[in-house]
């Protein structure tokens, strides 16, 4: 009899080891080419900097001598489901199209020269009361 080894499944305790029969494949995006300068323009030697910029000074090539690899495990077909991503939280909720509300067509608010209206009085509090009184006296 052959069980599924216990994997840990979340940030810790035991309620997260569970058995897992899943088949855990490398889905890893690599760039394949000879490393270091390629005479095609500037690359990263490091995880960022300026004193990781090799080849600052020579002109960009119009193809590159290097190529992305992206294995088959590392892909899936697109699907328009509701998903969650990242660590939790609305933010990280991507809804399907038709779960989207429709988006506002402008940002901006309407610009007029009328003066605007003073807000109904049972939305007003204590100190918008007290502002309209100071400053409505100037408007007479």
């Amino acid at each position: 009899m052959s069980s599924a080894p216990e994997v840990s499944h979340g940030r810790g305790g035991a309620g997260n080891i569970n058995p897992d029969d899943t088949k855990y494949v490398d889905g890893e995006i690599v760039r394949q080419g000879e490393q270091g300068s390629h005479g095609d323009g500037a690359f990263s030697t490091g995880r960022g900097g300026a004193a990781n910029i090799a080849d600052a000074d020579q002109p960009a090539a119009a193809a590159r001598a290097d190529h992305e690899v992206v294995p088959e495990a590392a892909t899936r077909p697109s699907q328009d489901v509701d998903i969650h991503v990242g660590r939790g939280g609305a933010a990280n909720v991507q809804l399907a199209p038709e779960h989207q509300k429709p988006q506002p067509q402008s940002h901006h608010a309407k610009v007029t020269d009328a003066p605007t209206a003073a807000p109904a009085a049972h939305n007003q509090g204590l100190a918008d009361k007290l502002k309209h009184k100071i400053f409505g006296v100037f408007k007479k």
